[in-house]
């Protein structure tokens, strides 16, 4: 569910990144539930253990939340433009991820190193939309070429005499 959530994310981040700092945002308290179900079963037994726990996983995301608030208050602002905010926001949600992950459940780690991978897919492929384009286009004119000359090759013209 987080991997789909975070592809949706990721391909609007890539279409438009401006506006979607906003949206990683409201991704996070789904992490975090997410991050704190995968781990209970390392909570421990008693109730004690357990609610330490809890309160753990609240502050770790609750501390993630204040520092985007941070970083976003009018201050700190002028230094990221809205693309760059989008950018800062999927690693630090990904940083949080991996360090929940560590401590807690190994897939909660890998999928903050998906977010973290993402980001930099997004920044490479924002960077190098012409070569990528161009890349594109030539396997599509050498698929279809290919595709013809097969064709060509598979169905050759059946030629019948003339009946005598």
């Amino acid at each position: 569910m987080l991997y789909v959530a975070a592809i949706g994310l990721v391909a609007m981040t890539a279409h438009d990144a401006a506006e979607m700092s906003t949206y990683w945002q409201l991704f996070i308290p789904l992490v975090a539930l997410v991050s704190i179900l995968g781990g209970w079963r390392w909570a421990g037994t008693s109730s004690a253990d357990r609610w330490t726990y809890i309160v753990r996983q609240i502050l770790h995301w609750a501390v993630l939340i204040l520092v985007l608030r941070l970083l976003y208050a009018h201050a700190v602002q002028d230094f990221l433009n809205d693309e760059q905010s989008a950018f800062v926001t999927i690693y630090l949600i990904g940083l949080a991820a991996v360090l929940s992950g560590i401590y807690i459940d190994w897939k909660m780690a890998l999928f903050g190193t998906f977010l973290l991978l993402s980001g930099v897919a997004i920044a490479w492929l924002n960077d190098n939309w012409m070569i990528l384009t161009l890349v594109v286009g030539i396997a599509a004119v050498a698929a279809i070429a290919l595709s013809l000359l097969v064709r060509g090759y598979l169905v050759k013209p059946t030629h019948t005499s003339p009946a005598a």
